[in-house]
């Protein structure tokens, strides 16, 4: 009776076992489905914020008869089916870009650049911890990046050029921001002072502030980005010297600093020069 006393219960634990891995999988396939379904609703939202499409890019290739993986212009995770690159740039797109993006929670690239999306960029955006790509360029974008920017420790590239944003440079653009590798804020209208700080975002390899109405001196920290490889400061209303610190950008490969203000010679060690023809490479 022991015996069988024993199997019995020996039985229970494997089926009460069964019942859980059971539970776990259906739980887990129900949490997968859902995520997804999230990221389609995001996308369905981005494709209802377009007002034109010339193309009729999205008409023809976001629709809910095809899994969101298989849309055009979407990559997903191999394993997890999550969204992880958006890129639908260069389609003379026309609309908004709605705060449901930031749902996009394991995206790592959003290339929206080259379209002519207008109105605010949703800080809702910058809550995805997983966001190391983002261009804007050449939108017709307004009003001042979301501070949330400055907190995604994440980001290695950030693209606004060539829009109507406006404000100052927060002073901690950089305190969060370990492996930015690449800023471009040109062709826009962004004033006051370059921030000092820029030079703790230390991987920075291109920095582009030209063609602002930034004022005042050139900060003698940025000298301290000894990584840089390129950076436009041209068409601003830059005031004073060429900082003699610039000498330890041993890297600089490209400068422009035409139409500002600046007075001085160049220091004879610095390899490099202002130049106009620099300002149609510019970033």
């Amino acid at each position: 009776m022991e015996r069988v006393h024993s199997l019995s219960m020996m039985s229970r634990f494997l089926l009460l076992h069964c019942l859980i891995l059971i539970s776990l999988f259906i739980a887990a396939a129900t949490a997968n489905t859902s995520t997804i379904t999230t990221d389609q609703d995001a996308l369905l939202a981005l494709k209802a914020h377009i007002t034109h499409d010339p193309t009729n890019f999205l008409a023809k290739n976001w629709n809910t008869s095809t899994p969101v993986c298989n849309w055009t212009g979407v990559t997903c995770d191999v394993h997890s089916h999550r969204v992880t690159v958006l890129n639908i740039s260069s389609l003379n797109l026309t609309g908004t870009i709605p705060s449901q993006l930031g749902n996009l929670s394991s995206l790592q690239s959003l290339n929206l650049s080259f379209n002519r999306l207008s109105g605010s960029i949703p800080s809702a955006i910058f809550t995805m911890y997983t966001l190391k790509y983002v261009s804007f360029r050449e939108n017709q974008l307004s009003g001042a990046f979301p501070s949330f920017i400055f907190n995604k420790s994440s980001l290695q590239h950030l693209d606004f050029s060539h829009n109507t944003l406006s404000g100052e440079i927060p002073a901690n653009i950089c305190s969060n921001l370990p492996f930015l590798e690449y800023i471009s804020l040109s062709q826009n209208m962004f004033h006051g002072g370059i921030p000092s700080t820029l030079s703790n975002c230390t991987y920075l390899r291109i920095l582009g502030l030209s063609y602002n109405n930034f004022s005042g001196a050139i900060p003698k920290e940025i000298g301290n980005l000894t990584k840089l490889k390129e950076l436009y400061l041209g068409g601003n209303r830059l005031q004073g010297e060429i900082p003699r610190e610039f000498g330890n950008l041993a890297e600089l490969e490209l400068m422009s600093l035409s139409e500002n203000k600046l007075q001085g010679m160049i220091i004879n060690f610095l390899q490099f020069y202002s130049c106009s023809g620099c300002d149609e490479t510019e970033t």
